[in-house]
């Protein structure tokens, strides 16, 4: 009787280890399975770089590239500036031979962001002067021959005011500015504040495609002081006067 009670006891052990996964044999847990395929990576995931995580700046993705203090895209936004130097109506590039006005005008406006305007990180290739430099090279033509972002807001340079909503109200000869184009700090006198343009006027009648010094020859001029919408084109000066160069420029992605 004894022997029997003691059978029983073994197979209600047997029964109590089977139900909790071990074998009856060995008192062991059963092997798994072995999953070999098993991506081990997603256990514990690397530290993405530091450069890289969910809020960094991307420049290829932002229009006007990345603000490194913040890691955000720039706003959208167009600077205008007068050049530090003054120029007679053959003096941005006329005078060269051949003349290759709209390659020294640009290059005027960019000398004079290295100079002044290096924090709107600018880029050369987006530098340009606010000029029609030959008949197929004018104000009007600009956005599309140059790539300027016409929805971005026109800002001054050197204190950041609005002057245009956009580059398409700059060109605009019914739309006047918001502001003075040039601050107090930049055009301090009523003549500092004139530039040439050729706005509206006939190569020929700026100082001759400017490449003319002549004070008996012509040269569209504008006033970036005047906040009508004829500041653009405010009248012709003499070429043998000296006035400087309107520049706008932006940052870009790459």
């Amino acid at each position: 009787m004894a022997k029997l009670s003691a059978i029983a006891s073994i197979a209600a052990l047997g029964s109590a280890l089977a139900a909790a996964g071990c074998s009856n044999v060995l008192g062991l847990k059963d092997p798994t399975f072995n999953d070999t395929g098993h991506d081990a990576s997603i256990d514990a995931p690397a530290d993405a770089p530091i450069d890289m995580g969910p809020g960094a700046c991307v420049p290829a993705n932002c229009q006007f590239g990345c603000d490194t203090a913040t890691n955000m895209c720039r706003p959208a936004r167009l600077w205008v500036y007068l050049t530090i130097g003054s120029f007679n109506g053959s003096g941005f590039g006329g005078a060269d031979t051949p003349p290759d006005v709209r390659l020294k005008a640009d290059a005027l406006c960019f000398d004079t962001f290295t100079q002044s305007f290096m924090n709107r990180a600018c880029t050369q290739t987006r530098t340009h002067a606010i000029l029609t430099a030959t008949g197929a090279d004018s104000i009007q033509l600009m956005a599309s021959t140059y790539s300027i972002p016409t929805a971005a807001e026109v800002d001054r340079a050197d204190d950041g005011t609005i002057v245009f909503n956009n580059w398409n109200d700059l060109t605009d000869s019914t739309k006047a500015p918001r502001a003075a184009v040039a601050s107090a700090t930049t055009a301090p006198t009523d003549a500092d504040g004139i530039v040439w343009t050729g706005f509206g006027i006939s190569g020929a009648s700026n100082c001759t495609n400017w490449t003319s010094k002549v004070s008996t020859v012509l040269g569209g001029q504008g006033h970036t002081t005047n906040t009508t919408s004829a500041w653009l084109n405010t009248g012709s000066d003499r070429c043998d006067f000296l006035q400087r160069l309107l520049c706008v420029c932006w940052s870009g992605g790459n």
